[in-house]
């Protein structure tokens, strides 16, 4: 049995875009301020039957840290018109008892005894922007630009918040940006993820994309 916790869950909200050459001047002229430069490797896994991506339940291993992505609600899409919005958990525990609940199976003590399988595996250098704080506002808005392994480049403008009555403002913020980006897309730009598995995986997206998920 697991142990039960108060897990520490974040809500991300979040917007994809097609970068220009002209980002990283308007990003400066905005106040933005380069953060850090990355490079990392994301392994994703799930079931042999895909139940958790089907949930649209997303279980990451960047370097040597787990991180579980979900909607808000049972049931529901992590995609707001062009935008995203999804629980975040980054503690073990909390993530292996989240998983054991989504899979209807008895909780474990550790990710291994789990038994997913590896379904993606790729390599992101990511340039990190930090906007600064607006007036009134208490959201750090960060702007990612990230270039993959496999010749995918996108940008996300995202913004982190502690509670669902904070989300509003937080859509309102991000897409603010994009307009002043000139990046605001009327529907979702694929991400790294789903490029991914479009590329490599095409019964997977397949059966993603029949699911509504993406």
């Amino acid at each position: 049995m697991c142990t039960p916790t108060q897990p520490s869950v974040s809500i991300e909200v979040e917007q994809k875009f097609v970068p220009n050459p002209q980002v990283e001047d308007k990003l400066h002229a905005m106040g933005a301020k380069l953060k850090k430069e990355l490079k990392f490797r994301d392994s994703y896994y799930d079931t042999v039957d895909c139940r958790l991506t089907l949930s649209d339940v997303w279980l990451r291993k960047r370097e040597d840290t787990w991180e579980l992505k979900y909607p808000p609600k049972r049931g529901t899409r992590g995609l707001k018109g062009s935008s995203t919005q999804y629980l975040e958990l980054s503690h073990e525990p909390d993530i292996i008892s989240r998983v054991c609940e989504e899979l209807n199976i008895p909780c474990t003590q550790s990710m291994d005894s789990l038994q997913l399988e590896e379904f993606a595996n790729f390599v992101t250098k990511r340039r990190r922007f930090e906007l600064p704080t607006k007036s009134g506002s208490k959201h750090k808005v960060v702007v990612d630009l990230d270039m993959a392994d496999f010749s995918f480049a996108v940008g996300e403008v995202e913004v982190l918040v502690d509670t669902e009555e904070e989300v509003e403002s937080a859509l309102q913020e991000v897409e603010d940006i994009c307009k002043q980006l000139g990046v605001l897309a009327s529907s979702p730009v694929p991400g790294k993820m789903s490029t991914f598995l479009k590329l490599n995986r095409p019964d997977h997206y397949r059966q993603l994309l029949e699911a509504h998920v993406l």
